[in-house]
């Protein structure tokens, strides 16, 4: 697998259809930014702020689901209108979050151990603070952080890449409608055994575009996006024929 050929063959896939994906990431930041505005309306009104804010984490995940569908479809020439994502999302919002919580009971130990990581950073920071005024030097509180932020970062990667194992799990369980999600979600787990550097390296390949739509004021996201997303889709389909023709 070479990760050139499979950006090139994004952007073949996306040929004359460009103008379809920047509507379906606009109409997606349009979304984003109507429930940050409703989201800032409320927040002086505590109750209603937490309701919205556990609204917006309910419906999020199959809006996320339902992007991936969107590019999935408009990828291989199938019929999509570019506010699809929405439909597609919630016409499938039990499954996408039956697909995430087994997700997040593969991750449990690498975020345990992250939330740990988080306390702990702050305990020692805030320990190195008083100890230090104590005894009146900053070493303490310089070796303390150094700690807490080392562990910090190290769970972060650990969470990090074994968070990569599931990259594929929505592209196969739009591939698989009957499978079951824990099977879908190991099967992400095998297929990515072996290729999550791969996959990490060519997400950072787009970083410098990200970093150059900064200078358009992000209105070249609208393109990098769909750029993004029709390319990680053609990694899981190139990937999937090599494990076809493994088996």
């Amino acid at each position: 697998m070479i990760l050139s050929d499979i950006r090139k063959l994004a952007r073949e896939s996306l040929s004359g259809k460009w103008k379809k994906g920047v509507l379906i990431t606009l109409m997606y930041f349009v979304l984003e930014l109507v429930l940050g505005y409703i989201s800032k309306l409320v927040e002086r009104i505590p109750v209603l702020s937490f309701l919205i804010s556990i609204g917006v984490l309910v419906i999020s995940i199959p809006i996320a689901f339902g992007i991936i569908l969107s590019f999935m479809k408009l990828k291989r020439g199938e019929e999509v209108k570019c506010y699809d994502f929405f439909s597609l999302g919630f016409a499938n919002f039990i499954r996408s979050w039956k697909l995430t919580g087994n997700i997040l009971l593969k991750l449990w130990l690498p975020i345990l151990l992250y939330l740990l990581a988080t306390i702990m950073l702050a305990f020692f920071i805030t320990f190195g603070v008083i100890a230090s005024t104590l005894v009146h030097s900053s070493i303490l509180l310089i070796l303390v952080s150094i700690i807490g932020i080392g562990l910090f970062i190290a769970s972060f990667i650990y969470l990090f890449i074994s968070a990569l194992s599931y990259s594929l799990t929505y592209m196969i369980a739009y591939d698989n409608e009957t499978m079951k999600e824990k099977e879908v979600v190991e099967k992400s787990k095998k297929w990515m055994t072996g290729n999550r550097g791969k996959y990490l390296l060519l997400q950072l390949s787009f970083l410098g575009w990200a970093i150059l739509s900064i200078f358009t004021l992000y209105i070249g996201i609208l393109w990098l996006v769909p750029y993004m997303q029709v390319t990680m889709i053609c990694f899981y389909e190139t990937l999937k024929e090599e494990k076809i023709e493994e088996e």
